[in-house]
């Protein structure tokens, strides 16, 4: 494998989530039912009562299951339909971590979005000449969201704030990009 493939699959590795955990919560489901069902047939074949219901019971109820009223049926089928739809929307959509990557031929490099959120914050607070406390960022999959509370009786420079987090925003080289948003409150904060 060559050194850039290699760091792509890295970054890829570092800032998608792994399907595990919904994998071993379904296995642990399905285990659970599969024991249920060895237990019951275990009761039934040294003649004890069963726990909640004999195998022939559960057998005969499922098969006699269409002489039940539709109503009834069509929300078994409902909620069978929706559960099935989570389990494919789960298993296909990409898991994202807080993340971002970045290869290049010679390195590669994750970094995490609180990290970016950070640094942008601070870039405001400079730009703005703002207290970072006032400072509020939230990175999401491709947006930066800048919410800036202003000291009450001074003025927010909106133009110089919003030239620097798009300038700070361009610098970086992550994938997926960045587009930057800025929201300056009306109300200021008493400092």
């Amino acid at each position: 494998m060559t050194t850039p493939a290699l760091y792509k699959r890295i970054v890829r590795r570092e800032s998608h989530s792994p399907r595990s955990g919904a994998a071993i919560t379904i296995a642990i489901i399905l285990m659970l039912g599969l024991a249920y069902l060895g237990v019951e047939s275990v009761l039934a074949a040294i003649g004890q009562p069963p726990l909640l219901l004999a195998p022939e019971t559960l057998v005969s109820s499922t098969l006699s299951a269409a002489s039940a009223p539709v109503p009834l049926l069509v929300a078994i089928g409902a909620v069978a339909a929706i559960i099935g739809l989570v389990l494919i929307v789960v298993s296909f959509a990409p898991g994202r971590r807080g993340r971002r990557g970045a290869a290049s031929d010679r390195t590669a490099a994750v970094v995490d979005d609180r990290v970016i959120a950070q640094s942008i914050a601070r870039t405001v607070s400079y730009a703005g000449d703002v207290d970072p406390d006032n400072v509020r960022v939230t990175v999401g999959t491709r947006t930066v969201r800048v919410d800036v509370t202003p000291t009450s009786g001074r003025a927010v420079d909106r133009q110089a704030i919003q030239d620097a987090v798009a300038e700070d925003v361009a610098s970086y080289d992550y994938r997926p990009a960045l587009r930057s948003t800025l929201h300056v409150s009306k109300k200021g904060k008493v400092a």
